[in-house]
């Protein structure tokens, strides 16, 4: 079982990171430098500044070069980077034309505005890469000098944004969000900045009254008001980036080493970086990454040149290819429906509708062998789209050369002198291949022409290499079992266009509901769908059907009350469509009524887009970890789906975000930052999928719907924290929210594979994880008087939640390190300590749980270190918590008088005393104690020194 365990855990730090969604440009490190790297300007940035925008890059990124060679001891730069410039912008004789590099692929991408600054896209798992880096367009298009003056170099603060994409480093200054604090208890209860290196000069001040600081008597802690003022003449230290990193003498990371106090580790502060990443400094995280491990980039000569060299392409439009099966077994019916006949309608709905003008699509079909039925044909009008939907094969017969249509189509996207690097086949097929040449002898040949191909499975006859071959090949893999009344097939073809490709952010329409219906004889059905203010622009209501006619009748009602029927109706491809413009706001209602006496199927897709080519809509996108589940193997066990909600880039949070797998109940995804569900409220919803119905292929989908009342809400900055002001103030990270109306999205999120799985399987014996760990412990009060300390948290139960759990394990100690590496060590909590809670009886998952400890007189006036393991029925064991510290000491009602100048000490609370007498009566008296306050709390600019 043990070697079991470790497999298991060895897999989870690949599943993590594993993504089955559009890849990203491969990025690598060749010799100490960086290659590959794409940075990507979106259509937004218009060509009249396109040499400043170039200009700005290649200074930006050639400093960035320059000071991550300072920063990581003359170890990695960047050595050369693509420019991906906009399809829109004039072309020049420098700009060569891109292959598979894009603005939705790209590394670093330029868009949005100023709000929050540069920003990483990541799953917040320490030590793993991210999504991608966002710069502001304004980077480009203003001098660089005026960010200079007030963000340190843009350069350096991409360094710092590199320490979160490339090496998952959390930040190190305070992050202004629930959960976190700007300052905590050191040893010997004295008040710490949270901040890194740990010797930092600065002092604290209230950031409204600029005075003194003062002191909460909850918490024992400065109110939320007060901030720690750098030092930035005298900062003491050179470490970290990842803290305050505009500050010119601060050059690299921080690190453990003792002898090193310029850049030595803050690791008792309770500061995103160390709950993400177990306490450790970013160098012992990043010596742990590939880029450094075992003596990857070694150091070079302080001389090395880093300045690295620049290619500039403009993105081309781009081509698909239809590859379709239509041997013998795409005859067979469903309801009298055909899999030809749903495979002709819903590629008919993707040429129609869903693919982009400019792009450019071709037609392949194979059976025995492999057929063009069109060439690359350019997307410029309706007419072309009903010319190209006519070609769509109907008939059938023969048996499956999958590899002889992939090579056809790579012929297609190579036509005419034409490249096929950058294109992307879409092949349905719903058998096993029976014909040469094979996926297998083929693959080596897409994969060195750099095309990409998105497999759609019909059937669970289809053939299971088709998931390895899009794995292979950077793309997708969906199912859709054939059947008349499923939307996964029409979903799958939607899912093939990455929503952000074009690079203007509302130019894709946005699926709002895909939905099958089945409408009995004389009866009707009403839906509900809402529009909301992202969106409202060409929205469609698209219904199709399978017989000769569309024999629904159908009206849509406006949030006013307006009614609307069929605007038209495609009878080639079988659909019936509703189109508004300027759509209303709020809930809209479509009644589908039968008037004939047999029930009758269709399915209902409602699309819309933003206001204008130029604005955000909220969009939702699925990321899987894997696509097999083998009950054989413990590694593959555990299936992360995770739901990326947001508008632009600024995530939804306090959604409803649910994942389907097949036709099972529809499972609630988190976004909490417990389990498997990394940070809360970051926009990424999450859940572990472990229950399926049986072995074969299933697809999953994921749906959002928003809350009622305000919950549900957009987070409007929260960015990489970087403009310090004139009045030595640093601009806020604390982001602002923004209450989202009524809304709804629906996406395909893949396939997933199960085999293996019997009525006798017992998935606690195969599955030997351990419960979730608490990332959440806090501090939340303390009482002189009572001598006591309230500690919360969010109750986890197994590792994905699926049970109670059975008991906690509560411990302190007055040194972190005791709880951080040898927790059984420190002294633990038993019931006669805890007044309010109970360590035997945990909460359900997601409720708050709330303990108060009362310690014995001798703990006052001393720091205590907080941590907890969670026990599961099992027996299984979590590992320790985040953990926190608190101080019981006593805290003068009036608040703290004005001084200048910097501290004198790291005490906060230290100047304060309570000079007590004791008397002891020896012959038959009673004890008594005198206390006399001399208490004369100062809570303001002194200089805080290290411990």
């Amino acid at each position: 079982m043990s070697r079991c365990f470790a497999n298991v855990v060895a897999w989870l730090t690949f599943l993590l990171v594993a993504d089955t969604t559009f890849a990203r440009s491969s990025l690598k490190l060749v010799k100490n430098g960086y290659e590959n790297l794409v940075v990507a300007i979106a259509e937004t940035v218009p060509d009249t500044q396109s040499a400043k925008a170039i200009a700005n890059i290649k200074a930006m990124f050639t400093d960035a070069s320059n000071e991550m060679f300072i920063a990581t001891q003359h170890r990695v730069y960047f050595r050369n980077i693509t420019i991906v410039v906009p399809k829109s912008w004039k072309s020049k004789k420098d700009y060569k034309e891109a292959t598979t590099e894009s603005f939705a692929t790209a590394n670093i991408i330029i868009d949005g505005n100023e709000r929050g600054g540069m920003s990483t896209r990541n799953y917040g798992i320490c030590g793993k890469e991210g999504l991608y880096i966002r710069i502001p367009k304004s980077y480009l298009t203003n001098k660089l000098s005026t960010f200079s003056s007030g963000y340190g170099t843009p350069g350096r603060t991409i360094v710092h944004e590199w320490g979160h994409f490339r090496w998952g480093l959390g930040d190190e200054y305070p992050v202004h969000r629930p959960g976190f604090q700007s300052f905590y208890f050191g040893t010997n209860r004295t008040i710490k900045a949270v901040k890194c290196g740990k010797n930092m000069n600065g002092r604290f001040m209230d950031r409204n009254t600029k005075k003194n600081c003062t002191v909460s008597r909850v918490t024992g802690l400065p109110t939320s008001t007060c901030r720690f003022f750098e030092d930035r003449t005298n900062p003491g230290v050179s470490a970290s980036l990842m803290f305050y990193h505009w500050i010119p003498k601060v050059t690299t990371f921080c690190d453990s080493d003792v002898s090193n106090t310029a850049s030595l580790h803050n690791d008792d502060a309770p500061s995103e970086h160390n709950k993400r990443c177990k306490h450790k400094s970013c160098w012992q995280v990043m010596r742990g990454h590939k880029d450094f491990h075992n003596g990857n980039s070694p150091v070079l000569p302080a001389s090395h040149n880093t300045k690295p060299t620049f290619r500039i392409v403009q993105g081309k439009s781009k081509q698909f290819v239809l590859v379709l099966d239509v041997s013998g077994s795409m005859s067979r019916q469903v309801h009298g429906v055909s899999r030809i006949q749903k495979l002709r309608q819903t590629a008919a709905d993707f040429l129609l509708n869903a693919v982009p003008l400019n792009y450019s699509v071709g037609i392949v079909t194979f059976s025995n062998r492999a057929y063009t039925v069109s060439q690359l044909t350019k997307i410029t009008n309706a007419t072309v789209r009903r010319h190209l939907a006519s070609k769509l094969p109907s008939g059938t017969g023969g048996g499956t050369g999958i590899g002889s249509g992939l090579l056809r189509g790579v012929q297609v996207l190579e036509a005419n002198g034409g490249s096929a690097s950058g294109g992307t086949l879409i092949l349905v097929s719903d058998g096993g291949e029976n014909k040469a040449p094979t996926i297998r002898a083929v693959t080596p040949t897409l994969k060195k022409k750099s095309v990409t191909v998105h497999t759609i499975l019909i059937s669970n006859n289809a053939d299971a290499k088709l998931v390895k071959l899009a794995a292979d090949t950077k793309g997708r893999s969906f199912f859709d079992t054939g059947s008349i009344d499923t939307t996964d097939l029409l979903s799958a073809f939607r899912s093939t266009v990455n929503d952000e490709d074009s690079g203007s952010p509302g130019a894709a329409p946005v699926e709002i509901l895909l939905e099958s219906l089945w409408i009995a004889g004389n009866d009707d059905v009403n839906k509900s769908v809402s529009i909301d203010s992202s969106v409202g622009r060409n929205t469609e209501f698209t219904f199709s059907y399978t017989g000769t006619t569309f024999t629904l009748d159908v009206v849509v009602i406006s949030p006013s009350g307006v009614n609307y029927t069929a605007s038209h109706d495609t009878k080639a491809t079988k659909q019936m469509t509703i189109a508004i413009n300027d759509t209303e706001v709020g809930f809209w209602t479509v009644v589908l009524r039968n008037p004939g006496p047999t029930s009758t199927h269709t399915q209902l897709l409602v699309t819309s887009m933003a206001p204008s080519d130029d604005s955000y809509p909220i969009r939702l996108w699925a990321h899987l970890s894997h696509q097999e589940v083998n009950f054989k193997d413990p590694s593959t066990l555990k299936l992360i789906v995770r739901a990326d909600l947001r508008k632009g880039y600024e995530p939804v949070i306090g959604a409803k975000v649910e994942v389907q797998v097949g036709s099972l109940p529809w499972k609630p995804m988190t976004d909490d930052g417990l389990g498997v569900d990394e940070i809360g409220n970051d926009g990424f919803y999450s859940a572990a999928l472990l229950q399926f119905s049986g072995n074969g292929k299933f697809p999953l989908k994921v749906r959002a719907t928003s809350k009622e009342g305000d919950k549900t809400q957009l987070v409007v900055g929260g960015g990489t924290l970087s403009a310090y002001q004139p009045d030595g103030d640093v601009d806020e990270t604390e982001p602002t929210y923004e209450a989202v109306g009524q809304f709804q999205r629906t996406k395909a999120a893949g396939l997933v594979k199960v085999v293996n799985l019997t009525p006798n399987t017992d998935l606690y014996a195969l599955y030997p994880l351990p419960p979730a760990e608490v990332r959440d412990l806090r501090v939340s009060a303390m009482s002189y008087d009572d001598k006591t300390v309230t500690l919360q948290w969010t109750a986890v139960g197994d590792y994905v939640d699926q049970e109670t759990a059975s008991s906690y394990d509560i411990r302190f100690s007055t040194d972190i390190k005791q709880l951080l590496h040898s927790f059984e060590n420190a002294t633990q909590l038993d019931d006669s300590d805890v007044i309010k809670g109970n360590l035997t009886s945990p909460a359900s998952p997601s409720e708050t749980e709330t303990f108060v400890v009362r310690f014995r007189p001798h703990y006052l006036n001393s720091t205590l270190f907080f941590g907890l393991k969670v026990t599961h029925s099992r027996g299984r064991v979590s590992g320790v918590s985040n953990i926190e510290s608190a101080a019981i000491v006593y805290v003068p009602p009036e608040e703290t008088k004005e001084s200048s100048g910097f501290f004198t000490t790291a005490v906060l609370v230290g100047i304060a005393c309570a000079v007590a007498t004791l008397f002891l009566v020896v012959i038959g008296v009673a004890l008594w104690v005198v206390r006399k306050h001399c208490i004369s709390v100062k809570v303001a600019a002194q200089q805080e020194k290290a411990t």
